[in-house]
């Protein structure tokens, strides 16, 4: 059976680098008293003053919402294609239980094998082979690369699970990622993968002949340098569908400026609805896009204006990953939470962002 990066990832001489242990459960963004835990793809949750990593899934905040704040509309009641979520460890069924009671119909779904090691790679096939109606298995997630490029053994083993057929798309390859509270000090405070170097090209060589999206993490506190060369990975494989994680954590302008400029570039929402993430470095943090909500949970209009722009781009993803702290049953908060954003849409624009979208790229009507 390929595995896929599983094997490669915790082997330095390969290019991998060991993950620190997970995350702390009990980080809270401040925003109002009673607000809750939310979710984030690098297992981080925070307060917004006084930082506490945390734990990565969340309820929409209801409670302690001002006097003043206007009513929200009821929750979307449609179904929902959670189009990204990570296991960082061999505990699955915590999720398919939630999943049925949450109106979550499909998931993408990929291992962090980085975390997990081998063993979870395997889990989450074995998942995807029980459940082919519900579970959509993408390569195993990379991360914390040493050396600036993919190791070639990522790119073989990846390339092998997508031509026979196992892979339906790629999970996240970090190619950016700036410490948070929660991982272990990398040097420099950054890990950085070059899109330009030759391990993306062989790989995108070696899938262009399969309709397989790309999921591409990198995050907008370096915009000067990170903007021209995705913009140049980008238009130099028109055909390649790629997806751009929580949009780059970036503000709406820069949204506006990477999906009018790519047309195969998709985006999912995860990590930008409430800025729920921490960065170590303040100066980086102060380089990342404001919140789409407010304090009263309501959408920002200039974060309306895109979802409304690229409602048929726009995927939302859970993001959501338990760690040995933070298990699966607070899934269903974070999905309580997108209905409540979700409500405040126009619904065909909703029933897009929630479903339409994942499905057709994924090929899963």
């Amino acid at each position: 059976m390929t595995v896929g990066a599983g094997d490669r990832r915790g082997d330095k001489s390969r290019g991998g680098e060991p993950l620190a242990a997970p995350c702390v459960a009990g980080g809270v963004p401040r925003r109002t008293a009673g607000a809750g835990i939310v979710g984030h793809s690098a297992g981080t949750a925070i307060r917004r003053r006084g930082v506490m990593a945390g734990a990565l899934l969340s309820t929409l905040p209801r409670l302690g919402r001002a006097a003043d704040c206007p009513a929200l509309p009821p929750p979307h009641h449609g179904p929902i294609f959670d189009a990204a979520v990570q296991a960082w460890n061999p505990q699955v069924q915590g999720l398919l239980d939630a999943l049925p009671g949450s109106g979550v119909r499909r998931v993408a779904w990929f291992a962090d094998s980085h975390a997990g090691r081998e063993v979870t790679a395997y889990v989450v096939q074995a998942a995807a082979r029980a459940h082919p109606d519900l579970v959509v298995l993408g390569a195993p997630k990379i991360g914390f690369i040493r050396g600036g490029d993919l190791p070639p053994g990522y790119v073989a083993d990846t390339i092998t699970g997508v031509r026979s057929g196992l892979y339906r798309f790629i999970g996240e390859i970090l190619y950016s990622h700036a410490d948070k509270p929660d991982n272990r000090p990398t040097p420099g405070g950054v890990v950085y993968v070059d899109p330009l170097a030759p391990g993306t090209a062989r790989l995108l060589a070696g899938i262009k002949d399969h309709s397989v999206p790309l999921m591409t993490h990198w995050e907008a506190w370096n915009w000067q340098r990170d903007l021209p060369r995705f913009d140049q990975l980008y238009a130099t494989w028109p055909q390649q569908i790629f997806v751009l994680s929580s949009l780059a954590y970036g503000s709406p302008d820069k949204a506006d400026r990477l999906l009018s400029a790519h047309p195969n570039l998709w985006a999912t929402i995860s990590h930008v609805v409430d800025g729920r993430y921490r960065f170590v470095d303040p100066a980086k943090q102060a380089m990342l896009g404001p919140p789409m909500i407010d304090d009263c949970g309501t959408l920002r209009p200039d974060w309306r204006a895109v979802l409304l722009k690229y409602a048929d781009r726009l995927m939302f993803a859970s993001d959501a990953h338990p760690t040995g702290h933070v298990g699966w049953d607070v899934y269903p908060h974070i999905i309580g939470r997108y209905r409540r954003i979700a409500a405040q849409l126009p619904p065909a624009v909703a029933q897009r962002i929630s479903w339409d979208n994942a499905a057709s790229l994924y090929g899963m009507r």
